[in-house]
């Protein structure tokens, strides 16, 4: 790579030159390549602890008689330099004699180098990275031996204890990896951990290991320390861990997408990176704590942020704080936490434009715009830095909205109007009423009017004004008339309706008219779904409960349904129309409460241990009594959920969950620390979990409120506790403070490390437990096969899969991987047959024929080639060959391709020939064809009777006869015998089968001159079997040829025809003259077998036992570059 000539004093203190001419020297780095001794282990040092990163090679302009150099190129492999250094003598030196003097060689040769890096920057837009990041880059992937498409992030230098004594060098963190690598003076020290296997990542301050960071996987503790940007090293891990974490949930994110428009956008004052990738994670860092914030739709993507104030008009006051712009919105957050924060969509706005004076002091340097939405609303913004610049901002992203956004529309609820087969339902509670006395009457009309009274002066719908009166307002507890409304602005759910207008609709016409598994899990829990309301009592509540379950599991396949989601759906329509419930409940399972509601409930397990961890630190004491009981694990569980709609009364509940819906998930934290720090007397004397889970039943039960109707219409049993309003506001001024969401989002990243691992560990054990009942594989090597199975799965960005029959069908590898781990492995897939052999091993073990093999399929495939007997061996390459799972298309030869077919060609037509011999057998060959022929005769006839024809057996059949014998078959398909159930006897093998499996066993045994003389043995024998069973078919051919020869040397009777005229009868066709006779060429299993299993050279060799154990460890530190996937 050419570079701007740069000068240099001494050209050889650093580098050795390689090659030398008049007027350039091509150089290269001491301690790269081949250089060695005491200069060369001194210079590596000194790079490997250098923040900057030289390229190994480079080229020098030099004259005779001047000390200055000049580099002119720089390259990371010697390839590249040999290219420029041949460019060089090819297009310049040729030139450089003409000039006079030296200054003018050296002002040429600069401008020429300069005019090539000007073409090249004219052609190219922004680079992404630094050079010098380039450089790194180039070393990472060599040192590690990562492949191409593993994208380095950042570098950072530190010490890593390795035993006692700490080694100086560099952190790489890359998107799936942490690496180390130090050399100090010629001892290199490498370490490679993969984000998915980190369990625990914290700073420890510790007397040992002071100022580190702590990083735990499942093989052991690593301490990094000296760190010089410590907090930013530790950030930059947390969010790549946390990454990895949510690709192990599910694989939406599987393949890690660069946002490329950060290149082309317009920005201020954006300081520049390493590398590119650190800027687009710091970006999308910072977008998903502004989604947090204000609630916003997941993909929105922050653009930039700006210091100014907003005028509020309730109070006339100029407040300070932040201004935030994204593709879709402008927000702004007050300095003084929770004072002021307002959302306004870009699609509501209908002007913007520079006020005359505006902010504190009215300064002209700091300017003001007025920004007016189509509701004629108007917000000011002052004390803007650079005023321009931001109009051009909202401009642009104005601009870029489509011309058919729709505008949002009034939040109020309309009837319901029909749509095909259904409709649409209002709010329940205005078809289903429930009885108020006058006094709640009176309560929640004096709501009513407090919160109109404050919506006038701060507004209405998304771009209110959230204040503290507002906040205090919904600690209070909603109005039940404005619940619905205000849940939906709160929460941000309005939003992702009105900008997926009609989706509720097609998705309820789809799911309505499907069948599956979640949709039957869902009729079954329709009737327990809040049936003390008089809404679920009627086939009108439960019918918009069904629609939106059934929508949402259609929407989002990977959550699909999860009990507990009734009952928080039932909650949602009861003060919702039958869209805004739906649009609520995605935004509770995917934004507020992400993961809670899989197969898995990751995210309610990963809260578990964020309360665990706030009950230790807020209840120390309390923790540990709880924690010496059990009951840690016990509690939150059913409490979270269900937003305590399942413990504490439903009147109640829903107060907390006008909190959660204004707040988000810390609410349901901090009232359940109150809740526990409430009894923790009562608690602290507690001897069994059971008596400790009593007191708090009884506690929840009796929380009442007094400003709502309670469902139940049967008096209250429960002893009275404590008044929810006074719960709720207890909890904001115990745990506000110290419980944010920010804190929340925090831990929840510090224990989904370790709750997925757990998860993952759990699935592992479960997996293996579930092989080991093959008894062909041994644990360890079992071991070693699956961590190789998930690091093929890993690099294919594909996770476990949910919901199965079977903990091993959550490893599902496709043809590729599924070839390069057998062929690794197995001795079958050794030869020039091999990718035949593996493919119709991966077809035998393709159960479902999806193009999917279990991880089962895989151990069963490689066992039974190393560690099952030779009956089994043999039973399992018969059923590989046998239709029809060897289907016509594969009977094709394959000419003119590689070598392995051509020899398989080759030893089909050998047995092709031996079929049919022009010189008559020995007599001891003829008696053992009979010999066998008499021993299996009862076997044909037992056979027979079950599979007639090939075309009659299934491939299931024919799988189920494979593996017949292994110890995980169910006891119902083992029969009393010991021979194969009915439903699992393999089919007969036509003669294109057989000399297709004849040609792969020849191929296994080719390696050996008697195994391949037994082969061919046997597979005479068998040919000859094969015409012995075909031979009665022909005796019954030739009796009736000779009847219908008989019946044409009859004379027949003058046949005439509509004319008149006399015709000739055409002779009858014998039967035998339409009937292929290779056709009905067929041998059984049993006959293949027993002639097989007559050589003790095959039987011995069928029978040997091979360990896999060098194969899996080859296997395991192989170059990721040389792998499928």
């Amino acid at each position: 790579m050419w570079v701007k000539p740069q000068e240099v004093f001494i050209k050889s203190a650093l580098w050795d030159c390689d090659e030398t001419s008049l007027y350039f020297v091509l150089q290269r780095r001491k301690g790269h390549g081949k250089s060695k001794g005491l200069s060369s282990l001194l210079v590596g040092t000194l790079d490997s602890v250098r923040d900057t990163k030289p390229a190994p090679y480079r080229i020098l302009h030099q004259t005779p008689n001047s000390e200055i150099y000049y580099v002119i190129a720089t390259a990371l492999t010697e390839q590249e330099i040999k290219q420029d250094w041949q460019w060089l003598f090819e297009n310049v030196c040729p030139t450089l004699h003409s000039f006079d003097t030296e200054e003018e060689v050296t002002e040429f040769v600069c401008c020429k180098i300069n005019s090539i890096i000007a073409t090249e920057q004219d052609n190219f837009t922004e680079d992404e990275d630094t050079i010098n990041y380039k450089n790194v880059d180039y070393d990472f992937h060599q040192r590690f031996g990562m492949p191409k498409d593993e994208k380095l992030v950042c570098y950072y230098s530190c010490s890593y204890w390795k035993g006692k004594m700490p080694r100086q060098g560099w952190m790489y963190l890359s998107v799936h990896y942490m690496c180390f690598y130090s050399y100090i003076f010629g001892r290199n020290t490498t370490l490679k951990i993969r984000w998915a296997d980190v369990t625990e990542l914290a700073k420890t301050n510790s007397l040992l290991f002071p100022d580190s960071i702590k990083v735990v996987t499942r093989d052991g503790e690593h301490h990094f320390t000296m760190f010089l940007k410590k907090n930013e090293t530790f950030a930059l891990m947390q969010q790549l861990a946390n990454i990895a974490m949510k690709q192990l949930i599910d694989d939406k994110s599987g393949s890690f997408n660069i946002d490329k428009e950060l290149l082309t956008k317009l920005s201020k004052n954006v300081p520049k990176k390493a590398s590119f990738l650190k800027r687009d994670l710091d970006a999308r860092k910072q977008s998903n704590l502004y989604t947090l914030r204000f609630r916003l739709p997941q993909t929105e993507k922050l653009d930039g942020t700006e210091e100014c104030t907003l005028w509020t008009p309730y109070n006339k006051r100029h407040n300070y704080g932040r201004l935030y712009l994204s593709q879709n919105f402008i927000c702004f957050d007050s300095r003084v936490s929770n004072l002021v924060r307002v959302t306004i969509p870009l699609r509501n706005v209908y002007q913007v434009e520079k006020a005359d004076s505006g902010g504190i002091g009215g300064s002209g340097e700091s300017g003001s715009i007025l920004i007016t939405t189509s509701y004629h609303t108007s917000f000011l913004f002052g004390n803007i830095a650079d005023r321009d610049f931001l109009v051009h901002k909202i401009s642009e992203l104005l601009a870029k909205l489509p011309n058919d956004m729709c505008r949002e529309k009034g939040v109020k609820a309309v009837a319901g109007r029909e749509e095909g087969e259904w409709t649409p339902q209002p709010p329940l509670m205005t078809l289903f009423k429930t009885h108020q006395t006058s006094s709640i009457k009176q309560i929640q009309q004096k709501k009513e009017k407090q919160w109109e009274d404050h919506m006038a002066e701060v507004g209405r719908g998304v771009s209110m004004y959230r204040t503290t009166e507002g906040s205090e307002l919904v600690v209070k507890g909603i109005p039940e008339s404005l619940r619905g409304e205000l849940w939906s602005v709160f929460s941000g759910s309005i939003l992702q309706k009105v900008q997926n207008k009609g989706l509720y609709e097609r998705l309820v016409k789809e799911a309505l008219s499907s069948k599956n598994q979640a949709n039957d899990e869902i009729e079954r829990d329709l009737h327990r779904s809040l049936p003390e309301h008089p809404a679920f009592q009627n086939d009108v509540g439960i019918s918009a409960l069904r629609r939106v379950l059934c929508a949402y599991a259609l929407k989002n396949p990977t959550i699909g349904y999860c009990q507990a989601m009734n009952i928080v759906a039932s909650v949602l329509l009861i003060y919702c129309p039958e869209e805004q419930a739906f649009w609520l409940l995605a935004t509770i399972c995917e934004t507020l409460l992400p993961d809670y509601y899989n197969t898995r409930v990751v995210g309610a397990l990963v809260d578990q241990g964020v309360l665990e961890e706030l009950t230790k630190s807020q209840l120390p004491d309390l923790h540990a009594k709880l924690d010496e009981l059990g009951m840690m694990k016990m509690i939150s569980l059913s409490w979270f959920l269900t937003l305590f709609i399942s413990v504490m009364p439903y009147e109640c509940a829903v107060n907390v969950m006008d909190c959660f819906f204004y707040d988000g998930a810390k609410v349901i934290f901090q009232v359940t620390l109150t809740i526990l720090d409430v009894n923790k007397d009562k608690l602290l004397k507690c001897t069994e979990d059971g008596q400790a889970m009593q007191i708090l039943s009884e506690y929840l039960e009796g929380i009442y409120n007094d400003e709502a109707m309670a469902l139940s219409t049967e008096p209250r049993t429960a002893q009275k506790t404590i008044k929810i309003q006074d719960l709720v506001y207890q909890s904001y001024r115990m745990y506000g403070a110290n419980v944010s969401g920010e804190c929340i989002e925090h831990l929840r990243l510090k224990h989904r490390l370790r709750v997925v691992r757990q998860l993952e560990d759990s699935l592992e054990k479960n997996t293996l437990r579930a092989l080991q009942q093959d008894r062909l594989l041994e644990p360890n090597e079992l071991q070693e096969l699956l961590s190789i199975i998930r690091e093929e799965l890993f690099w294919a960005k594909r996770v476990p899969s949910e919901r199965l029959e079977a903990p091993y069908e959550a490893y599902r590898l496709d043809y590729g991987q599924f070839r390069t781990i057998y062929t690794a492995l197995s001795p079958w897939a050794k030869g020039d047959y091999a990718e035949a052999i593996t493919a119709r091993i991966f077809k035998l073990m393709d159960h479902d024929d999806d193009g999917l093999v279990s991880a089962r399929g895989l151990s069963v495939g490689v066992g039974l080639g190393t560690r099952a007997d030779a009956q089994r061996r043999l039973r399992a390459l018969y059923c590989a060959h046998a239709p029809p799972l060897l289907s016509p298309l594969d009977l094709r030869p394959a000419r003119f391709t590689d070598t392995g077919e051509e020899l398989a060609a080759d030893a089909i037509c050998f047995f092709d020939t031996v079929e049919n011999p022009s010189t008559p057998e020995p007599p001891t060959l003829q008696r053992s064809i009979s010999e066998v022929c008499n021993e299996t005769n009862h076997m044909d006839k037992s056979s027979s009777s079950t599979c007639s024809q090939a075309e009659s057996q299934s491939a299931e059949c024919v799988r189920a006869c494979a593996l017949w014998g292994l110890a995980s078959q169910s006891a119902a398909c083992t029969p009393v015998s010991g021979a194969p159930p009915p439903g699992a006897v393999a089919p007969r093998l036509p003669r294109a089968h057989f000399l297709r499996l004849l040609a792969a066993l020849h191929d296994l045994t080719q390696h050996s001159a008697p195994l391949y003389e037994a082969t061919a043995r046997a597979g005479t024998l068998l040919l000859q079997l094969g015409e012995w069973n075909h031979r009665p078919n022909l005796d019954r051919e030739m009796s009736q040829d000779s009847l219908y020869m008989a019946a044409a040397a009859q004379p027949s009777a003058a046949e005439l025809d509509p004319n008149g005229n006399t015709t000739e009868a055409e002779p009858p066709r014998s039967p035998s003259t339409e009937i292929d006779p290779t056709d009905s060429w067929s041998i059984t299993l049993e006959q293949f077998l027993a002639t097989m299993l007559a050589e003790p050279s095959l039987e011995e060799f069928f029978n040997k036992q091979i360990s896999i154990m060098p194969q899996l460890e080859a296997l395991r530190q192989r170059d990721r570059l040389q792998s499928v996937s």
